[in-house]
């Protein structure tokens, strides 16, 4: 990864959300871009969050909502003067806690309701970012893609196991749990407190040209190519066209089970 960058102040950020049901009946994914010192687009700060209602359950959309809106109301709050990372896992726990007072106050239908949650916060012209769930976090710098966060479902757990004990993961990904089990959620919101978050204590430095995108898994019909494809601006082209022309790809593949799917690109400019 390229290890260039300007002057935080100099920074700034280019933003659009967009979403599609997909085959589903109803959206379960709820997202949010909103500037933390400007009302509008660029913005030097800015907080992205995206919630993926769990798919099978009832309320999904219910708890996709209620949990970005508490995290953003957190954040919003200034956190006592908080470390960013600090007060990310903090909203990240008390959007639990809203999620599990909800929950509570709900019919037994809604009892299971639960929602991943992926955070992006542009500060200082430093990324800082937070994931519990399987969503995505991505970062397109000179044209190379990176994700960069952990994902916490069976398969990648065992993979991440595996790599720091050393062992085969081509002999552990044949496992039965894994071929079983290997998309199954092991973290989220709203169950019996958080057991997993990827929430790096250093940032990463930003610098212009960069492109970030949280996005719920149902992108996942597109391939790693295609994904850095769709998020390198074309020219001329606004943040807005490109994340359109991201979910018009994913449509266009017309995937017999297409899950929800939704974007929030972020372009960083001078």
């Amino acid at each position: 990864m390229g290890s260039n960058y300007h002057t935080p102040g100099e920074l700034l950020a280019h933003y659009a959300v967009d979403q599609d049901i997909g085959s589903r009946g109803n959206q379960e994914d709820y997202a949010t871009a909103q500037p933390m010192d400007a009302d509008g687009s660029p913005c030097r700060e800015l907080l992205c969050v995206l919630a993926d209602g769990m798919g099978g359950y009832a309320g999904g959309e219910i708890a996709s909502r209620v949990v970005v809106s508490s995290f953003v109301r957190v954040i919003k709050s200034g956190c006592d003067g908080l470390a960013p990372s600090r007060a990310l896992l903090r909203a990240a726990q008390q959007a639990d806690e809203a999620l599990r007072v909800r929950k509570a106050a709900e019919s037994a239908e809604l009892a299971s309701m639960g929602s991943t949650l992926c955070a992006a916060w542009i500060k200082g012209g430093m990324l800082h970012f937070i994931n519990v769930g399987d969503s995505l976090i991505y970062l397109l710098r000179e044209n190379q893609l990176y994700r960069l966060n952990h994902r916490h479902n069976h398969r990648e757990d065992m993979q991440r196991q595996a790599i720091s004990q050393g062992l085969d993961w081509a002999v552990v990904s044949q496992q039965e749990s894994v071929i079983r089990y290997g998309s199954r959620i092991t973290s989220y919101i709203g169950g019996m407190g958080i057991s997993q978050a990827h929430c790096p204590e250093a940032p990463l430095p930003l610098q212009p040209g960069d492109v970030i995108l949280l996005a719920s898994d149902g992108l996942l019909t597109l391939t790693n190519r295609e994904i850095a494809e769709t998020m390198r601006p074309y020219a001329g082209s606004t943040v807005r066209q490109d994340v359109e022309r991201m979910l018009d790809l994913v449509l266009a593949k017309h995937a017999r089970h297409q899950d929800n799917v939704s974007a929030v690109l972020v372009r960083i400019d001078k």
